[in-house]
């Protein structure tokens, strides 16, 4: 039928309409002239209702095998009973066909959408596209579901955007949002190999398990995703957490694929690891399969030297919490900054159980020590208060001292929390650094104690190298095992640690997997690439250039030669000469393997999946601080499985627009940095 039919000069409209259907009354004659009647055991009625401008009444077979009148539409087989109450069940049908076969002709001016390349196309409103994206930027932002039923929000697009807008329920919103996470999830399954996992209880007194996945992409780019956040019903252990991160595994259908998976030094995690190992689950002979969380070590290593300095801390502590625990005494402390030349600001005292808060509170009231000490004895002697309570300089020396030496753990934090770099190939260089601020404050009369208790728990975690450290620089063509070697040499003169024969271990270790490889990838070729770009320096450079160019040539032959008795490859790769000035200056790690591929074809595989590996869980942290803004108190209701809907699109949209990078919560350095009161409110604190 022609969709421009006379019948339907107005399109859908029409049938809002009334429509008196003129036809001689006394022969009942529908619509179409055809004569049936709509019913041979009443009297002939006029059809008035607009619908029969669509519907034929034929005579055809009823269900109980009598002839009868049936309502048979224009423009489809279908047809419906004529004996039924109203026309509604007719309205109905043609409100979804008429739009199938009927040309609704556009009253309305075109609007034209121009394109980045320049190129200008017309633009038509989609209801479903629409919908698509406003559940997509819920999740992106931490809306309510129901945002998108908001009157002032529909006010608001409707008015200065698109008329066109129809309204999006909370169902509609929510089956939007399942619908696009089995879709995306559905897509998640390539390249997945390695995992962190860490666990947090919610506001709703519900304990939840965070699973993030750790892959290449074939650009050579590190990405992340979390895979599943699921609630923990159970008590923490070994048993439960072994089963919830298996059920996210086989969700993903990864169970045999998983090389590596990093957890915090919970002895739960590191039983569950067993458990994982009787599956048979580690790859590459499960050289890599468990890695401690370097983060969480570096956090017990500070907080052991934290409680040796506690005492004057609490000093320190104490004052700015008294100043700012009234708003009379905090205008009087304004004027006395004031007085001397400094600006009014308040201070955020830290949470001893994140010791990056303490460094950050430290950090932010050195400037102020001299103001805060004389505001706040003053107070003390006025008080009454015994002179043992005052501040010292020695208790502001100890903080100034303490600060610059967790200068280098808190950088070291940041380093190893990284989400697009890769983090193994770091750990060492920061074990270094660490290592020379201990041998460094060792011998100092007021840190010592804290130094001595924080080398103590160094030397539990880190007296034993780790294999995936060491085999994160050997990969370095500028390090290899020479570099190694000078490294973990420099490292256990200042600990007084001796790795002689860890090293020898490693060499093994590294040719044994190397076979590994070397069966699975031996056959492949790959072609040349572009040359790679460059990226910075890591921190320790500067002790790799003291090495002398004579001692790494003899120690890189030397040490290759006499470790392997197979392997060309690998012996080709780390028989070239070390040499630390060359190309270090931005350097890019993973794109130097991918350009040099064809040249080592089975090496670069075992690069690219040692490069991968995170050594730290904080990248399955962030997913909290997330969660405690989608879990809040109003929002607690929500099921889990919506929690992990939310949670994963969230991840997965900030993942499409590489905006995962936030290693450090910069409102939380905020909440201690930007508290100076500004010019305005200062002048009428003083006044007051």
């Amino acid at each position: 039928m022609d969709p421009t039919h006379p019948y339907f000069p107005d399109g859908l409209n029409m049938l809002n309409d009334d429509f008196d259907l003129s036809g001689p009354a006394e022969t009942g004659a529908g619509p179409s002239g055809s004569g049936a009647t709509p019913t041979s055991r009443t009297k002939s009625k006029r059809l008035t209702s607009n619908v029969w401008q669509c519907f034929d009444v034929v005579e055809m077979t009823l269900p109980d095998c009598t002839i009868g009148p049936r309502a048979k539409c224009k423009f489809c087989p279908k047809n419906y009973t004529t004996t039924k109450g109203g026309t509604g069940h007719l309205r109905r049908h043609m409100q979804k066909c008429m739009p199938k076969h009927v040309h609704v002709p556009n009253t309305t001016q075109t609007q034209l959408q121009r394109h980045p390349d320049g190129s200008v196309t017309t633009w038509h409103y989609d209801a479903a596209h629409a919908r698509e994206c406003l559940a997509r930027y819920i999740a992106q932002t931490d809306q309510p579901i129901n945002f998108g039923d908001y009157v002032f929000f529909q006010e608001f697009i409707t008015s200065a955007f698109c008329p066109q807008m129809q309204i999006v329920s909370r169902t509609t919103t929510r089956n939007d949002l399942i619908k696009m996470f089995k879709t995306q999830r559905d897509d998640l399954t390539g390249e997945l190999q390695h995992l962190t996992s860490d666990i947090w209880n919610a506001c709703s007194k519900q304990d939840y398990l965070c699973v993030t996945g750790h892959y290449l992409d074939s650009e050579y780019r590190i990405q992340k995703k979390i895979l599943g956040f699921r609630p923990m019903d159970f008590a923490h252990t070994a048993d439960n957490i072994f089963a919830v991160i298996l059920s996210v595994l086989e969700t993903y259908d990864i169970t045999h694929r998983i090389l590596s998976i990093t957890l915090d030094n919970a002895s739960a995690n590191t039983k569950s690891i067993a458990l994982f190992t009787e599956r048979n689950i580690p790859q590459a002979g499960g050289y890599f399969f468990h890695q401690r969380c370097a983060c969480h070590i570096i956090n017990l290593v500070v907080q052991s030297g934290l409680k040796k300095v506690s005492n004057r801390i609490e000093r320190i502590r104490d004052a700015i919490s008294w100043i700012g625990s009234s708003n009379l005494r905090f205008q009087e402390f304004g004027r006395h900054c004031t007085l001397n030349g400094l600006r009014p600001r308040r201070f955020q005292t830290d949470m001893p159980v994140r010791w990056n808060s303490t460094y950050l509170m430290l950090k932010n009231c050195l400037e102020y020590d001299i103001t805060i000490s004389g505001f706040y004895n003053m107070k003390l002697a006025e008080s009454g208060c015994p002179p043992a309570q005052s501040l010292t300089p020695d208790d502001w020396y100890v903080a100034k001292i303490f600060v610059e030496f967790l200068q280098i753990f808190y950088n070291a934090t940041v380093t190893l929390s990284g989400v697009y770099y890769p983090t193994s190939s770091q750990a060492i260089h920061q074990i270094v650094e660490m290592s020379d601020m201990l041998n460094t404050y060792r011998e100092d009369d007021l840190l010592g104690d804290a130094v001595v208790a924080m080398e103590t728990k160094f030397k539990k975690y880190w007296s034993e190298m780790p294999f995936l450290y060491a085999l994160g620089v050997i990969v370095d063509p500028r390090i290899k095992l020479a570099g190694l070697e000078y490294l973990l040499e420099f490292t256990g003169n200042k600990l007084s640690i001796d790795y002689s024969e860890q090293i020898t271990d490693i060499r093994n270790k590294l040719f044994e997997v190397f076979s590994i490889y070397e069966r699975r990838f031996g056959g492949i070729h790959t072609e040349p690439s572009p040359e790679p770009d460059r990226q910075p320096l890591p921190t320790s450079w500067s002790i790799l250039k003291r090495r002398k160019k004579d001692k790494s040539a003899s120690s890189s032959s030397s040490t290759t030669r006499s470790a392997a008795s197979s392997g060309a490859e690998l012996n080709r790769f780390l028989e070239a000469q070390f040499d630390a000035d060359e190309n270090t200056e931005n350097f890019d790690l993973l794109l130097w393997w991918k350009t040099y591929s064809y040249r080592y074809p089975v090496l670069s595989h075992l690069a690219r999946d040692i490069l991968v590996i995170p050594v730290s869980t904080v990248s399955s942290e962030q997913a909290f601080s997330t969660s405690g803004r989608i879990i809040e108190p109003r929002r607690n209701c929500w099921t889990p499985e919506m929690v992990e809907v939310l949670i994963c699109i969230r991840d997965w949209e900030h993942a499409r627009k590489r905006m995962q990078n936030e290693t450090v919560d910069e409102q939380f350095i905020q909440n201690f940095s930007n508290l100076y009161v500004d010019e305005g409110s200062a002048s009428n604190q003083v006044q007051n």
